[in-house]
């Protein structure tokens, strides 16, 4: 990931200053030397916060979208709504923030992926490789995982609710408040999976293999 040039935050402040009643450069002292970082006021620096965005390397997207194939690659915030993304291979990259929603990445290989808070809602990942793969914070609602691979996933305060985990293996992985609310598990393996603070009640379970390497059977 690449943050946007410190320098834009700098001229930005300098025009809120002058707009607030100066009509000099602010300074330390009069001595003409630029204000530092630390005495912005709290309130001019959270107006220009989002400057400071995180955005993908353009060369990656448009080498990703002629190929299917970009390895690690810088792909934070991307757009690829509704993208078609079957079979592509993404293995190690950035896509932290990434709109996925409702694409369809049947088959991709999203290995070690960082999906950080990224938008992948109604997403059609059948028989996905997302092993190791990091989904803190994701919005995988109504998401489509049926045989996908999550062994060893972090799925900490990710959104599953209503997704199909069929038949998916999430072994080794981590579920830590993470929403499973009415997601169906049923086949999944869970084996290792390190559930913590995360409620299993309306989750469909049937031949289940759990953490603890018993089969649930309740809703079959």
């Amino acid at each position: 990931m690449r943050l946007l040039p410190f320098a834009s935050v700098r001229n930005q402040h300098a025009v809120m200053a002058r707009s607030g009643g100066g009509d000099h450069e602010p300074s330390d002292s009069g001595s003409g030397c630029p204000t530092p970082l630390k005495a912005i006021p709290a309130a001019a620096l959270l107006a220009v916060l989002p400057i400071l965005a995180w955005a993908w390397d353009p060369d990656d997207l448009n080498r990703f979208r002629s190929t299917l194939t970009c390895l690690s690659c810088d792909l934070a915030g991307a757009n690829l709504v509704k993208a078609d993304l079957r079979a592509s291979n993404l293995a190690g990259s950035d896509l932290t923030g990434a709109r996925l929603s409702y694409g369809i990445l049947i088959g991709a290989n999203l290995s070690g992926v960082t999906l950080t808070g990224a938008d992948l809602r109604g997403a059609n990942l059948f028989y996905s490789l997302l092993d190791g793969a990091r989904l803190d914070g994701a919005d995988l609602t109504g998401a489509i995982l049926t045989g996908a691979t999550l062994a060893g996933a972090d799925l900490t305060g990710t959104d599953l609710g209503g997704a199909n985990l069929f038949s998916a293996n999430l072994a080794g992985a981590v579920m830590h408040r993470t929403d499973l609310g009415h997601a169906s598990l049923a086949r999944a393996n869970l084996s290792g999976t390190r559930i913590e603070r995360t409620a299993l009640d309306s989750a469909i379970l049937c031949e289940t293999l759990m953490p603890d390497g018993r089969s649930a059977d309740r809703d079959c």
